[in-house]
């Protein structure tokens, strides 16, 4: 079996724990190269994975490393200093969430993938959680039936809370870097200061739930209203189904809480998503049935896998069969179009 010869681009606490630790676990997958800045920081965390060589810089990487494929983890901020340069050699790609920061640029780095005719996806993990594929099957089959009725409605909860939920910290030997790419990307530049501040926490926190609505019910929407305290998000699905995005309506201490209810004429679709680095779990499922008398609650058992694990063996498998991935870019694009139209009806 030959080996994916991937090269990874950063080394800070999610290029660490999220992504090279489960890299190393997957049979499949040679661990052929570190860009890391840091050098001290580079050569330990090169020996615990058994990373073969290092480079300062991804520039230097791209030009020495024989590579299949590059999982790049960096401030989204950066990525349209460094994404071009890996598209550029027609690399399979894997970035954290979102794309970028404007929806122009993410369109610049979509249409490079597509010239160059590679994958490009983005780490939108909460697709490749087993309960969330369930979920997005189950929504899918009982509108293709009818059997519970139409669609009616999707609300998506997720206050603040533990997201790191007790994960050990990375290595870090506290040396110093200088990089030749840490130029950020300003926010879109028709927003005052005061938008581009809550844009730019917008698009950090929610542009998961975001994303994972449109994942859900298999199709886009707009954004209808944004109350003023920047707590609650209004959508309407374009086949006209009504959304609601809950957001920071509670602070939640040592937990997670984030909820996907989906209801129909005559039944309910729940998934509740753990804490993003809680190891071995997935999602849960809560099912209703009313069927009169004999209505019923199912609690589908779901195989606990992380989706951190998930979307690193299905980023792979994309690789290794040069199919679309699960989470490509051309959807974390809208994910943005979706975030400045929150920033208009919130400024309205």
């Amino acid at each position: 079996m030959k080996k994916i010869r991937i090269g990874f681009v950063g080394a800070g606490y999610m290029g660490q724990r999220a992504h090279i630790a489960n890299y190393a676990t997957l049979p499949d997958v040679e661990m052929a190269a570190l860009a890391e800045g840091r050098e001290e920081t580079a050569k330990a965390v090169a020996q615990r994975y058994g990373i073969k060589t290092i480079y300062s810089s991804h520039k230097e990487m791209l030009k020495k490393a024989e590579l299949d494929a590059v999982v790049a983890v960096m401030h989204f901020n950066l990525h349209h200093r460094v994404v071009p340069d890996i598209l550029e050699k027609g690399l399979p790609l894997l970035t954290e969430k979102p794309i970028c920061v404007s929806p122009e640029t993410g369109k610049k780095l979509v249409k490079k993938a597509q010239e160059k005719d590679t994958i490009y996806q983005i780490g939108y993990m909460k697709r490749c959680d087993p309960g969330t594929r369930f979920v997005k099957e189950k929504i899918a089959e009982w509108k293709q039936s009818k059997e519970f009725g139409s669609l009616n409605y999707l609300r998506a909860t997720m206050p603040p809370g533990d997201w790191i939920f007790a994960m050990d910290p990375p290595i870090n030997r506290k040396d110093k870097a200088c990089y030749d790419c840490e130029t950020p990307e300003p926010a879109p530049q028709w927003m005052t200061s005061e938008q581009a501040k809550v844009y730019i926490e917008f698009i950090n926190y929610y542009i998961h739930q975001v994303n994972l609505i449109r994942y859900l019910l298999s199709e886009n929407y707009s954004v209808e209203y944004v109350h003023p305290n920047e707590k609650i998000l209004v959508a309407k699905s374009h086949s006209g189904i009504p959304i609601v995005l809950e957001m920071a309506t509670y602070n939640v201490t040592n937990e997670w809480h984030e909820f996907y209810e989906v209801f129909f004429d005559k039944g309910r679709i729940k998934l509740s998503l753990p804490a993003p680095l809680a190891r071995q779990h997935a999602g849960e499922v809560e099912i209703y049935k009313n069927k009169g008398k004999n209505s019923v609650y199912e609690k589908p058992v779901i195989i606990q896998k992380w989706s951190m694990l998930e979307q690193a063996k299905l980023f792979v498998e994309a690789v290794k069969n040069k199919k679309e991935s699960i989470s490509p870019a051309s959807e974390a694009v809208k994910d943005l179009e979706i975030a400045e139209e929150y920033i208009k009806k919130l400024f309205a």
